[in-house]
């Protein structure tokens, strides 16, 4: 049971980091739906621009701007180096190593449930792992060129996997929406 608090805490600790970098992702996301404001303002509004889309948009900044400076520029160029191919390589014994992990996983939960509310292509399936996949390829890429992180494969399947989470987090809330919109329809219908 210690063991699983220890776990948590150190997943907790670990999850502050992003959090701080929030206020950098509110600005960016700010300065994004000004410029979206300035270059779609009379298209969007003699199409009443979807307000949802715009606002999942800024939250898909947001969360950009946040995971960028979390893997990327938060780090020293090369502070860190190397690739690791081999699978469930950084899974073992330390909770520290089991942390990373499962922290890869969350980190892409975003990036499942951001997306398919910001663009109809990313409701499939197929395409919002894949995009979440190549994403995830890369920054570890990026990381390796710029020495600001290992390449690992680990991170790749990790994040694909938070991906997929993200994805039927997104599909199961969707789908309730969908269920109580046409209970709260037919009420509707009923009383006229």
């Amino acid at each position: 049971m210690n063991r699983i608090i220890d776990f948590l805490l150190l997943v907790g600790k670990d999850m502050l980091e992003p959090i701080g970098y929030l206020p950098w992702g509110m600005a960016v996301g700010g300065v994004f739906l000004l410029l979206w404001e300035v270059r779609y303002h009379e298209k969007a509004r003699r199409q009443k621009r979807n307000l949802r889309q715009k606002w999942s948009l800024f939250f898909c900044v947001v969360y950009l701007t946040v995971l960028l400076k979390l893997a990327l520029f938060s780090r020293e160029p090369g502070s860190r180096m190397g690739i690791d191919l081999e699978l469930f390589g950084t899974w073992n014994s330390s909770l520290i190593s089991q942390a990373y992990f499962i922290e890869n996983i969350i980190m892409f939960i975003p990036f499942g449930f951001l997306f398919p509310l910001a663009d109809y292509r990313f409701q499939d399936w197929r395409f919002c792992v894949g995009g979440g996949c190549v994403f995830s390829m890369c920054l570890e890429l990026v990381q390796l060129v710029t020495q600001r992180g290992f390449c690992q494969l680990d991170d790749v399947i990790t994040n694909t996997v938070g991906t997929i989470v993200g994805w039927v987090s997104y599909r199961m809330i969707k789908r309730l929406h969908d269920i109580l919109c046409s209970v709260d329809g037919d009420k509707h219908k009923r009383k006229d």
